[in-house]
């Protein structure tokens, strides 16, 4: 019993530090429809950042946290203003983006003072429980919620469906998509506080490429343009492997042909961009009871 309910807990706790960074996915890719491949390296800016300033200078975890996640979205300037400023095109974003990555990773792989190096940062203070993640995970899935639902949603909307158009009526395309990134930087920073105070170890490694792919499938399955789409497939995506350990190797081979799946059937993903809510079902079944009753009569 005991054994099983930390396992649950483990996996939780992944589902909710995994939230995090998929709600910064959310704002750059669903709202404002730009692919990153790099935001690995947002991750393990934050988590390298908050592990070194709580372990070698004493800074209490949450403010850690955020620090990192600051750190991150200033980092995200110097890679996003040049080539978002440039007019480039989606794909060289998404390129630009990964190249940052592998940079970042390389970065921390041969820094030595305090980051360690290829030998990664150990004795990080375990900080995170399970209350306290779902406890972050609810509080940004709340502030993605409204930030979405704000006028800087509705801007990131306009730019993803219609650029140009945006433009013409006086968007600050630049300026906008730079938000959504700084943001999305933001939080997958904290997301990566969040996993060096719960693993208590970590290498530059520990961020790869499919860190970021498993984020941006998410939104890609979940639904462009819905936040719980991707955040219920976020917790599917973290918890299938978790659970389905033996096939962990053909993981990659499974999330292919899922994604194949989903772009021919329904390439909007999941909820398109819907948000799950209970409303509906009530109201059908509210109407059904009042139609049986116009029956009875």
């Amino acid at each position: 019993g005991g054994a099983n309910v930390g396992y649950l807990q483990g996996i939780l706790i992944l589902i909710s530090i995994n939230i995090v960074a998929v709600c910064g996915v959310i704002i750059l890719t669903g709202y404002t429809g730009l692919f990153s491949l790099g935001h690995a390296g947002f991750v393990s800016i934050g988590a390298y950042f908050s592990a070194v300033l709580c372990k070698d200078f004493g800074v209490p975890f949450i403010l850690a946290m955020v620090l990192g996640g600051l750190v991150a979205a200033l980092s995200s300037v110097i890679v996003g203003y040049p080539t978002l400023r440039g007019k480039l095109k989606g794909d060289y974003f998404a390129i630009a983006m990964m190249g940052f990555a592998e940079a970042i990773r390389l970065l921390f792989s041969n820094i030595y003072p305090y980051f360690n190096g290829a030998l990664g940062l150990s004795g990080i203070p375990k900080k995170i429980t399970l209350g306290n993640a779902l406890l972050f995970a609810a509080v940004v899935i709340f502030f993605t919620y409204q930030y979405v639902h704000s006028q800087h949603g509705r801007l990131a909307l306009s730019i993803r469906e219609q650029e140009v158009a945006a433009e013409l009526i006086g968007v600050n395309v630049t300026k906008e998509k730079m938000k959504s990134l700084m943001i999305s930087a933001f939080l997958c920073g904290v997301s990566g506080g969040m996993t060096a105070f719960y693993y208590t170890y970590m290498t530059p490694n520990t961020f790869s490429a499919e860190v970021s792919n498993n984020m941006l499938s998410a939104v890609v399955f979940g639904g462009m343009g819905s936040i719980s789409g991707p955040v219920i497939a976020s917790a599917i995506l973290t918890a299938i492997p978790e659970v389905l350990r033996a096939v962990a190797r053909w993981r990659l081979v499974i999330y292919g042909l899922l994604m194949v799946v989903v772009m021919l059937f329904r390439p909007e993903g999941l909820l398109g961009n819907r948000e799950l809510s209970l409303y509906p079902l009530i109201k059908k079944y509210k109407e059904k009871k009042a139609g049986a009753k116009k029956g009875e009569r």
